[in-house]
């Protein structure tokens, strides 16, 4: 990743220095060929508004944005919060009834 003194309250990282899951809105660094937390590997937010928005709210739940965020067994046990195709999905599931 490229450190530098920039980006998002001066966290050291940069807007291209990550991307954020088009299924469950997780923040992940630019490399990963898939998402960290639900292995999607479909098409990912790069925008800067966006990284910049997920990178604003790991650094408030966390305390900053570190590498070890990433790491398998650092993760936290509750996901973040599902992205608007979970939602469409769970609308589905209780409109069929199998909630």
């Amino acid at each position: 990743m490229h450190w530098q003194d920039r980006g998002p309250e001066k966290t050291g990282h940069s807007e291209r220095d990550f991307k954020v899951c088009g299924l469950c809105d997780a923040l992940n660094p630019a490399d990963n060929a898939q998402c960290h937390v639900c292995g999607w590997n479909g098409w990912f937010y790069r925008d800067k508004e966006t990284v910049r928005d997920a990178i604003r709210q790991v650094a408030e739940r966390y305390g900053s944005v570190d590498d070890s965020l990433f790491v398998e067994e650092v993760v936290p046990s509750t996901p973040p919060k599902p992205g608007v195709w979970a939602d469409v999905w769970e609308s589905l599931r209780r409109l069929f009834g199998r909630a």
